[in-house]
């Protein structure tokens, strides 16, 4: 049974309160509330639990008595005497200290959580000073081994509920460096009892508190070595950049330092006139030779032999191309637009996601998500069915643009060896960055206390052999990447879809119903069967019935979100738009009229919306939930199917200019590392807050500009370093394999 969470929230703010400010040399309160801590350190054996300490220690011990505030001392000792004789003496030495002119104790004890406003807003992290806490110094006491000791930060965790919502309480310490209480059990304050006034609380208190604990940060971190020897790879690619990229520096003002002249001889005379100043170019009347003299600096045989190798790691040459805007014959401009405005869709959604896990006013974001506008970020998965829409897209209109040219002939092992490298190296660098560096980046209060991601360390090979969708969530390293593992499943059965619409369109059409069929009844029969939730339908009601909801929550993802069969319908739509575009183009369809444009842009506006939309203050029953789920992902990628389907016939009028913008161009490039790194730009913020955030739509815009600019600026550095090269070796490869082919 618990204590009522207002009830007990107003005893912690009084005890917490008589902890921090009461003590004013051992006077005692007349307030009823200071005495809810019985003094009760004759049932505290201290002393038994010493039996190695000293005489002197012994003495020190019963000064510490008399000294501290008498409901205080039970607790303090009960913590701390049992973990080392160094820590409670440090401990006794903090509040010997108290009245230091210095003032290191009160700094000490200053760092510690007190209770804030706004706690009956949801205000249940009271995290106190971490940077004061560590920069605490004690001095050494003279003659002993006592103090010479920083602050170590550590939260007590106390597991309050509301019904069956957790409401987890965290207060912040600030204890001596010799002391590592991590997971006690608090005794002393376990075994609360009222004074009479309110007898009714005395077991409900035992409740309440009964698993409370106490976690400590570590004062320091060392390197591991895998994270040692990630680093290392890291600092190789960056050396094979800065070669790659001298080379170039060097051969562009070795080029340009060389002294240029020009012959031209003119019709009427045989003499040649030199000139070393004036460029001239050809005429119907003269012939002009442009002739470069003087000393050129060559480069040394070895690395002119390594040269094609290392300026694949060129940050001038991969910086352009990634920059580059021009748009070549058969492109399709439009797509750019889609693809980052997915992205940042993306990121808006997980910056509203990741926030909650430092919010300060909890009770207060319901009104804040309790509105239709804000089903843009409930509803923003559907950002990922963009992807998948394009991606199935994409391979199909290269592979029917293709096929023609090659007499239907395929290398399908480069087909899927490609694919592979293309993705993998990056993906597996981030990976390995997230795993091992990552906990070393973020210091607060909220930070991670790890060295390195277990589940990526155990199960990373899930990941490289893009599987990981088939995981638990609680089991996947970056849990983010299942995106990546269905694309890639989906990719390795396309071929099925595009050699059976090409060469025997009635069965790649069969093909693609039984797809679809499957799609849509697993979605509704795994729904029905386990009775999931309809995206985030109802979420404020929902998430008040706390364990409940958030049960259901997993069972969504893990059952129905991520799994391949159930998210496979944007891509046969992509896959089906591709081959209708390629139909369209072998018979030279005239545009469409206005009434057939119009009526297109009714029904996948009407689809679109009522997807996003639609669940807004409705209750679905559990079929009406089940046909929502097998339906609206596909309904989505139908809606924006149209949209891409317009612009690509010179239809869309305005959207397409907007789509097509050049400056998506470059943008769109780094969507992969953008997607891949911004979890991670958004964890590494979150969890070094040294204040909790006030949830408002004004700061969400602001965290969420910055993190876009972050994020595709720390995309930009992992193309550079890691995509491209791996991009265009691949390519260097591939050129000197053909070429051997055809020489041999």
């Amino acid at each position: 049974m618990y204590l009522d969470t207002k009830t007990l929230i107003i005893l912690l703010i009084l005890y917490l309160n008589n902890f921090a400010f009461a003590y004013n040399e051992g006077s005692e309160t007349d307030f009823q509330f200071t005495k809810i801590i019985q003094k009760s350190a004759e049932h505290i054996h201290v002393l038994e639990n010493l039996k190695l300490a000293s005489e002197e220690d012994k003495n020190i011990l019963k000064e510490f008595e008399a000294s501290v505030p008498k409901n205080i001392y039970p607790i303090l000792i009960d913590l701390f005497a049992k973990t080392s004789i160094k820590c409670w003496r440090d401990l006794i030495y903090l509040f010997e200290n108290i009245k230091s002119p210095d003032g290191w104790s009160l700094k000490m004890l200053d760092a510690y959580g007190k209770p804030e406003s706004g706690i009956l807003l949801g205000n249940l992290k009271w995290i106190g000073e971490y940077d004061e806490c560590l920069s605490s110094f004690a001095p050494p006491k003279k003659n002993t081994t006592v103090g010479n000791y920083h602050g170590k930060y550590c939260t007590l965790q106390v597991p309050l509920k509301q019904g069956d919502m957790p409401l987890p309480l965290v207060i912040a310490v600030c204890l001596p460096e010799s002391c590592n209480p991590n997971g006690r059990i608090l005794s002393s304050v376990t075994n609360l009892k009222l004074n009479g006034s309110l007898p009714n609380f005395d077991d409900r208190i035992d409740s309440a508190l009964s698993n409370t604990t106490l976690t400590c940060k570590p004062s320091s971190k060392k390197l591991t070595t895998a994270a040692i020897v990630v680093i290392s790879l890291m600092s190789l690619f960056l050396l094979l950049a800065i070669i790659g990229s001298s080379i170039t520096v060097f051969e562009y003002y070795a080029k340009e330092n060389t002294t240029k002249f020009t012959i031209f001889r003119t019709d009427d005379t045989d003499k040649l006139s030199i000139n070393g100043d004036i460029e001239s170019t050809s005429t119907a009347d003269s012939d002009v030779f442009l002739v470069d003299t003087g000393s050129l600096v060559t480069l040394p045989y070895c690395v002119e032999k390594c040269k094609p190798f290392l300026n694949c790691f060129c940050i001038f040459t991969n910086g352009e191309k990634i920059l580059n805007t021009s748009r070549a014959e058969g492109q399709l401009p439009c797509l750019h637009g889609i693809r980052f405005l997915s992205m940042t869709w993306i990121i808006v959604c997980h910056s509203y996601a990741f926030v909650f896990l430092v919010v300060r006013n909890l009770a207060e974001t319901i009104d804040y998500v309790d509105h239709w506008l804000f089903q843009i970020i409930l509803n923003g998965f559907y950002s990922v069915d963009s992807f998948f829409l394009l991606s199935g897209f994409l391979v199909a209109y290269i592979f029917f643009q293709q096929v023609p040219k090659n007499d239907g002939k395929i290398p399908w092992f480069y087909f899927y060896v490609h694919r592979y490298i293309r993705l993998t190296p990056a993906y597996m660098m981030i990976i390995a960055f997230w795993t091992t560096i990552y906990p070393y980046l973020s210091s607060g209060p909220l930070s991670l206390d790890v060295d390195i991601d277990y589940n990526c360390k155990t199960n990373w090979w899930w990941n490289l052999l893009y599987i990981n969708n088939f995981q638990s969530t609680a089991d996947q390293c970056m849990g983010w990447s299942w995106y990546l593992a269905n694309d890639m499943q989906f990719y390795i059965i396309s071929p099925l879809l595009l050699v059976t619409l090409w060469r025997w369109p009635k069965i790649g059409y069969s093909i693609l119903g039984l797809l679809f069929s499957i799609t849509l009844i697993s979605s509704f029969v795994i729904s029905y069967e386990y009775n999931l939730i309809p995206g985030l339908e109802n979420i404020v009601d929902e998430a008040k019935k706390g364990a409940d909801y958030m049960e259901r929550w997993t069972n969504f993802f893990d059952k129905l979100y991520i799994k391949p069969y159930t998210r496979v319908g944007p891509y046969l739509i992509g896959i089906l738009l591709a081959y209708y575009l390629h139909k369209r183009k072998q018979y030279n369809a005239t545009k469409l009229n206005l009434i057939t444009l119009l009526v297109g842009w009714m029904i996948a506006s009407g689809i679109t919306l009522a997807c996003v939309f639609g669940l807004y203050h409705q209750k679905l029953t559990l079929v009406g939930s089940s046909f929502y789920n097998a339906l609206s992902h596909v309904g989505f990628a139908l809606g924006l199917a149209w949209v891409i389907f317009v612009c690509i016939i010179g239809q869309a009028g305005v959207i397409n200019s907007i789509l097509s913008w050049k400056a998506w161009i470059p943008l769109s490039r780094l969507t992969y590392c953008a997607y891949l790194i911004h979890p991670i730009v958004l964890f590494g913020y979150y969890s070094s807050v040294k204040r909790l955030v006030e949830f408002n739509h004004i700061n969400m815009v602001m965290f969420y500009l910055g993190f876009l600019i972050v994020s595709y600026s720390a995309a930009g550095i992992a193309s550079l370093l890691f995509e491209s090269p791996v991009i265009r070796l691949e390519r260097l490869l591939r050129d000197k394999l053909n070429s051997r082919r055809h020489t041999s």
